[in-house]
Formats: structure tokens, sequence, C-alpha cells
């Protein structure tokens, strides 16, 4: 038996969902979208006015019940728990922030990659985005990722925000920070280790 190709497109997105979608948790690693809005409040408002805010509400009934959807269209909802994610937010490209939430890890870069935040250099970020808007996907026009990632910047005033209110002031070292990354890539035993 022969598939066409809109049957074989959606077994295989079908597959990949199946394949890709996270092994099921006792507890969620998802904060939702309005506890990263504390700190980025910014970046929160330009998500929240953006597509990806917005693309559970594109599915109708059936769809919003079909998993091969929900992949795309709200990736977070069925690992979410007790917290309420619906759509494409934060967490579905920046990891689950429960544990690099707290202010104390995100001010420390390394400290929030080691503890989930999801690193989104340009070949992470495309591979991410192409989950989705790749050649399975169901698309009316090809997706672009450098023209796509202008229409979804929200983090270049952030930045440029962060980088003015550093601006002046000597960072401090914190040696407790220093010492708890090295210990947590393997570099240091903790003190009393054999």
């Amino acid at each position: 038996m022969r598939l066409s190709f809109s049957q074989s497109t959606a077994a295989a997105a079908l597959a990949a969902a199946a394949f890709a979608a996270p092994a099921p948790v006792r507890a969620s690693d998802l904060v939702g979208p309005e506890s990263c809005r504390t700190c980025h409040a910014e970046a929160y408002r330009i998500w929240s006015q953006g597509p990806h805010a917005r693309a559970a509400a594109a599915l109708d009934g059936e769809q919003r019940r079909s998993p091969l959807c929900l992949y795309c269209h709200s990736r977070d909802e069925t690992r979410s728990g007790a917290v309420q994610v619906t759509s494409v937010s934060c967490e579905t490209c920046h990891g689950g922030g429960r544990f690099y939430q707290p202010a104390v890890v995100m001010r420390d870069k390394e400290l929030a990659h080691l503890f989930g935040l999801a690193d989104l250099s340009a070949q992470a970020a495309e591979a991410s985005c192409q989950a989705c808007h790749g050649g399975a996907a169901p698309s009316l026009k090809p997706f672009d990722f450098k023209e796509a990632l202008t229409r979804i910047d929200h983090w270049t005033a952030d930045r440029a925000a962060r980088k003015n209110a550093r601006a002046g002031r000597a960072p401090a070292a914190d040696p407790h920070r220093t010492r708890l990354a090295s210990w947590l890539r393997g570099e240091e035993r903790p003190r009393g280790a054999p």
C-alpha cells in the first residue's frame, strides 16, 4: 500500500512526535511564562503579542486533542502538570525553568546553563525552530529562519538594557557560585570528599 504525500507527511510527523515527546515525569520542570515575566518584562510583552503565544488558539476542538497538532501548537502542555502552559511558551525554547529560574542562578549564565537553561546558539535555535517549521510541517510558505527571528526578537532590547545597567560597575566575583559551577561540571570535589 502506497501512502499519499500528505499521509506520509502526517505519518512522519506523528512518528517524530512520538519519539521526541518527553518521558512522563512525576513533577513538571515547567514554571510557566508568567514566572519569566517577573525579570523579563519586555521579552514577555513581545512574546505575548506574537504568534507563539496564540499558537494553541489556532486549533479547533478536534485538533486540540490531537498529539500531532499539540506537538507544535502547545508542546509543553502535556507535561506541564499543575502549571498553566498553553501555546509555545518561553520554556518551549529555553527549557523547563524549575531549576534555573531562581534569580541567584539566572545571574550566572554558566550556572543557569548547568541547571537546564537551553543554549540557543544560532545552530541550536534553528534546529529547535525546524522541529515545527521544518520540512514535514504543514505550511503554506517556506520557513526562512533569519526572517522569522526578526519577527520574534525579544532579546535585543533586553540585552541592551542589561548591558547599560552593568556599565559603570565592575562585576564582583562570587567565589561560592564559581566553586558550585566547577563542582557541577565535575572539576572540583566537594569539601570532605575522598
